[in-house]
């Protein structure tokens, strides 16, 4: 039986390079939160967002329930934000998303939750980096690690959960559900959301080979050589 996950979803970010704030930025007419809560929120049972103080969210139909606390730790980067909504939810297993990565999908979130098994984290790595805000978590082993890494003055997110047992989940097992890797593109500046426009109209790429035809046709080839 699956456990149940909260979704938490990092909204208070100071967005210098943007310029103004992201989760009400539109992609396509919807606020770049409401992609993020919308692909979500068919993957986890509990939705929390994560604001800086006095931050006005935007409007989003339609209304989907979801607890809004603000974060606890501002000037702390996305650590904090992560502390915050670890604190509060209910569920052993958080998935941590942020609110400037619009194209996140929601197979890709089951496949990363699904993997967490008896990790007590997965990372994706994708372009040679770990994703740790598109990433599963135990909640009581990653609080405790970020209020350690916070205490000790540590703003860092992998840093933070370095000493914790972290499955790297690569690129092969993400692309079959998302060919272009498209969940793990951000927009950090009005430019890159652009470019995430551009990127959903243009046709998207067909998912790679599995694993087992690949062998199957190297087999192929094997016999007609011999």
């Amino acid at each position: 039986m699956r456990e149940p996950v909260t979704g938490v979803i990092v909204a208070g970010g100071l967005s210098r390079r943007f310029g103004s704030d992201k989760a009400s930025a539109t992609l396509c007419g919807r606020p770049l939160l409401q992609w993020v809560r919308d692909a979500l929120a068919p993957a986890v049972d509990e939705l929390i967002i994560v604001t800086a103080a006095g931050q006005t969210l935007p409007p989003m139909h339609p209304a989907i329930p979801a607890t809004v606390v603000e974060d606890r730790e501002p000037e702390r980067g996305p650590l904090g934000g992560l502390a915050t909504g670890f604190a509060v939810a209910a569920s052993p297993v958080c998935f941590a998303a942020s609110c400037d990565a619009p194209l996140l999908q929601t197979p890709v979130v089951e496949r990363i939750v699904d993997a967490l098994a008896g990790h007590d984290a997965v990372l994706p790595e994708v372009g040679g980096f770990q994703q740790p805000l598109a990433a599963a978590y135990r909640r009581e082993p990653a609080l405790a690690a970020a209020e350690a890494a916070l205490a000790s003055g540590g703003n860092r997110v992998i840093d933070a959960f370095a000493a914790l047992d972290v499955l790297a989940l690569g690129e092969d097992r993400l692309s079959p559900l998302d060919p272009d890797l498209r969940s793990f593109r951000n927009a950090n500046t009005p430019e890159e959301l652009a470019e995430l426009a551009v990127l959903l109209d243009a046709p998207r790429p067909a998912p790679p080979p599995s694993p087992r035809r690949r062998r199957a046709k190297a087999r192929g080839k094997s016999r007609r050589r011999h």
